[in-house]
């Protein structure tokens, strides 16, 4: 698969995030996740509270394996990442209400994971939302209902090659494809808040080798990444757009990354006017206020990084880059997640899960920014 076709491709409140220390080059973070010990809930509202802070566990890491076409998530705070130390899996099953003949065979390769804070659907106040090649898909994270149980989905030809996917407050998606071969590639909204039949209403914008898609929460616009960066708006007055019949509208293209071919893009939680990306030639901050890019500092600035994202309030960045190490026969999967000194760029750690095929890993932060 050529470079510019590779696939670029608990939960964190800010609040609740501790400091990462690294002792004798060996990374060691202290998770923040309560146990349940320390909630004792004493009556019905104490219940309450305790509900409320269990989504406040924080700093664990979601991931690609495309060793089993896996979502995993892990916390850096255990030393080695195993099935022991794992704290949740998942893909699509007939368990979660996934259709065994049109859905679930779509499922391969999986590309992206994000999990976001959202109440649009019945039961749910956390969801993931989840790509592979041929299968987008909202599940429910937390709420009264089944884990991982299906809430959308929608199946894609074999032509379509998805790399990501965005949740938007109001329960509507966007969804990114790389295309099979250059220059195919697009970006498509989809009424996924509505109930069947009417959760596919679709608009579609070519985007060439788009990679991307991130809503920022703090200026109400869409960012995507594909071999340029670009600002949507969403359902503004000049769009035409409705929840029914959800519309972006082209508010600013940037038309020179630092590097060609983005892959990854993502939040900085700890810099509202910053954005996170990477390139098939190297790691990029990108100033929203300026509208420039700078490089990543010291050995965090690697070329063909698959994703790159930084945990809230810890000034760790969290890296993949295709490796030698990786069990499938491609160029873009890896067993290792590295970690870095977001300032610095110096190297803080890393974390290996043997035998698997990783392509994207995360910060499992529900939060917009």
């Amino acid at each position: 698969m050529q470079n510019t076709m590779m696939k670029a491709g608990n939960t964190c409140l800010r609040s609740t995030c501790v400091n990462w220390m690294a002792i004798v080059l060996v990374l060691t973070v202290v998770s923040c996740a309560r146990q349940a010990e320390q909630l004792q809930p004493k009556d019905e509202a104490a219940e309450k509270v305790k509900a409320k802070t269990e989504l406040a566990t924080c700093c664990w890491v979601g991931l690609t394996n495309e060793v089993g076409n896996t979502i995993e998530v892990y916390d850096p705070a255990d030393a080695s990442w195993t099935a022991t130390t794992r704290k949740w899996s998942w893909k699509p099953s007939t368990a979660l209400s996934y259709n065994a003949t049109n859905e679930i065979p779509l499922w391969a390769a999986p590309t992206d994971i994000k999990v976001r804070n959202n109440t649009v659907f019945a039961n749910t106040a956390q969801v993931i939302t989840a790509t592979s090649y041929r299968l987008a898909t909202i599940a429910r994270y937390t709420g009264t209902g089944t884990k991982g149980q299906k809430l959308w989905v929608m199946g894609f030809n074999d032509t379509t090659s998805l790399h990501a996917m965005e949740i938007l407050p109001d329960g509507n998606c966007v969804v990114a494809s790389a295309g099979k071969e250059w220059p195919q590639g697009w970006i498509r909204i989809y009424s996924s808040s509505q109930p069947s039949p009417n959760h596919g209403v679709n608009t579609q914008y070519y985007f060439a080798s788009a990679h991307g898609v991130l809503w920022d929460n703090t200026h109400q616009v869409l960012w995507a990444l594909g071999n340029q960066l670009r600002k949507y708006t969403y359902n503004t007055p000049g769009s035409g757009g409705t929840i029914t019949n959800p519309k972006l509208r082209l508010d600013t293209t940037y038309q020179s990354l630092p590097s060609a071919w983005g892959h990854d893009l993502s939040a900085d939680p700890n810099n509202p006017d910053q954005l996170l990306l990477s390139t098939n030639g190297g790691v990029y901050v990108f100033h929203i206020s300026t509208g420039k890019f700078d490089s990543i500092p010291g050995a965090a600035f690697r070329t063909f990084v698959k994703s790159v994202s930084s945990q809230p309030d810890q000034n760790i960045l969290i890296e993949t880059q295709p490796s030698s190490g990786c069990p499938l026969s491609n160029n873009w999967c890896t067993s290792v997640v590295n970690f870095y000194n977001a300032t610095t760029g110096a190297a803080a750690g890393s974390r290996t899960v043997s035998g698997a095929a990783i392509y994207k890993a995360k910060a499992f932060d529900p939060n917009y920014y």
